[in-house]
């Protein structure tokens, strides 16, 4: 679409076009507001003809991307996600207008800019404040990344392109096809892998990468490598220390990107977690302006006082107090590793406070050890698959079946082809019924949540007259739910061939 051409009767094409993501993205002036607006095309995928000759034509999958991504420009607008201006259809092709952002991507301004210290907390702050409110909405961005993050000319940072963003509603349908989502250099592990439910922690390694570059003038790892090959290093190999590139950072720091980039989601700070460990770095009042001057300067708004929402400091205040109520955390040097006697009490103490109040301090702390848990004795030992199983009980309890479900499948596999009767095949087996538990809020498929759970009632019958209490109340539990979900008769037929629980 060249410059000056006017469409749908209203926006004039200005600029553009440039890559967006799903489509092409134009600038364009609005003329009944005077405004700029950024408008974006889907793009056309790419398929091969009958002859071999190259054509074009969206997918199904594309139309319902695009709507999915104009909803949540709808619903989340403001606050640092362009607000949507229009939307509809020219051409043949769905369009979506949203304001722009005057100012300069994040990837663009690295290029001739190497921000301060304090400079780079303010924009990873700002970051981590939008992170916040979008996940609290129940969306996962899934491409962090300098290139989608935009400072504004007054120095406030954006998150644009949410055309792979997912929602971590369970019920909603996931409509990503081929080549897992997200950038090379920035997505997390879990994402590589696979996990079609990815958390907000996904997010979390973006920006965790993000703040790496802009510390380090570094990706975390080399972007010369193939792609294959970084890929593999985002899953196996440990992320490197901030200060192993840059000296004299404060340790707090260095810990917190560390974290941000563990391999284990359930490792990594929330968002929220992490802004707060960077509030004491954050420009003041009576800070001085960067020199060298940033243009755009992500410290001013900070030292104009024009940063901190009612949201925002309502978030802190509920951390802070969440923080006053938790049991200091003992933490141990990784060489030394956790004790056996160490772990064991804590899985009790899990267990217990799943049981009486759910989710708690002491999961919390169970999932913050697991890496040095699993790494000193392995993912098939009975005490870790123990820990694993209640770190998917916690995600479970506190209502994130998509997490929740990942976890439990993670352990079946871990331990699949164990022998009968074994410790490892009794928690494979509460593994499964976990995760057929999750099938019906994350698939909607209570008939394959059926079959999944009748396929382990099965097994545990096999055991008899040795099952435990334990998988047979798990057993009991999910197969109640199922009853309601329509298929009472042969789940009451199955479970009259269970012990009492």
């Amino acid at each position: 679409m060249e410059s000056g051409k006017v469409f749908a009767g209203r926006f004039e094409i200005t600029g553009g076009p440039r890559s967006g993501g799903m489509g092409s993205v134009y600038r364009a002036l609005d003329p009944t507001t005077g405004r700029t607006v950024a408008v974006k095309f889907l793009a056309r995928t790419f398929w091969e003809g009958p002859a071999g000759y190259g054509g074009v034509r969206p997918g199904a999958n594309d139309f319902k991307r695009f709507e999915r991504e104009r909803a949540m420009h709808e619903r989340l607008g403001g606050q640092g996600v362009p607000r949507l201006v229009g939307y509809d259809f020219a051409c043949g092709r769905p369009y979506l207008v949203t304001e722009f952002i005057e100012g300069k991507n994040l990837r663009d301004f690295l290029v001739t800019h190497r921000p301060t210290l304090t400079a780079t907390v303010a924009v990873i702050v700002q970051v981590l404040r939008i992170l916040t409110r979008v996940h609290a909405a129940g969306v996962i961005h899934r491409d962090v990344k300098p290139h989608n993050i935009v400072l504004a000319d007054d120095g406030t940072a954006h998150l644009v392109d949410f055309g792979i963003a997912l929602p971590t509603d369970p019920d909603a349908t996931r409509h990503t096809e081929g080549r897992t989502p997200g950038s090379i250099g920035y997505k997390a592990p879990e994402i590589i892998l696979g996990e079609r439910n990815p958390g907000p922690a996904a997010d979390v390694y973006g920006v965790g990468c993000t703040l790496f570059r802009l510390v380090t003038g570094e990706h975390v790892f080399m972007m010369s490598s193939p792609d294959h090959m970084i890929e593999w290093h985002h899953c196996e190999t440990p992320a490197p220390r901030l200060d192993a590139f840059v000296d004299g950072l404060p340790n707090s720091l260095v810990d917190l990107a560390a974290r941000m980039l563990d391999k284990d989601p359930a490792a990594r700070p929330t968002a929220a977690e992490a802004e707060t460990t960077l509030q004491p770095f954050l420009p003041r009042l009576d800070t001085p302006a960067p020199h060298p001057v940033l243009v755009p300067d992500p410290t001013a708004p900070f030292r104009a006082g024009n940063t901190t929402t009612a949201s925002a400091v309502d978030a802190r205040a509920r951390q802070a107090a969440a923080a006053g109520r938790r049991r200091p955390t003992v933490h141990r040097p990784s060489s030394v590793g956790p004790t056996r006697a160490g772990l064991r009490s804590l899985i009790a103490q899990t267990e217990a406070e799943l049981t009486e109040h759910g989710p708690g301090p002491y999961a919390q702390q169970l999932a913050r050890c697991l890496p040095d848990a699993r790494n000193h004795w392995g993912g098939r030992d009975p005490d870790v698959l123990r820990a694993l199983l209640l770190r998917a009980d916690a995600a479970r309890l506190s209502g994130d079946w998509p997490g929740a479900g990942s976890h439990y499948r993670a352990v079946a596999r871990e331990v699949a082809g164990a022998a009968v009767g074994t410790t490892e095949h009794v928690l494979a087996l509460e593994a499964r019924i976990g995760a057929a538990e999750c099938t019906v809020p994350e698939e909607d498929d209570a008939r394959g949540a059926l079959l999944s759970w009748k396929r382990v009632v099965l097994e545990a019958c096999a055991l008899l007259p040795d099952v435990p209490d334990r998988l047979v109340r798990r057993c009991r539990e999910v197969g109640q739910e199922l009853a309601e979900w329509g298929h009472a008769t042969v789940v009451e037929t199955l479970l009259e061939r269970l012990p009492s629980s």
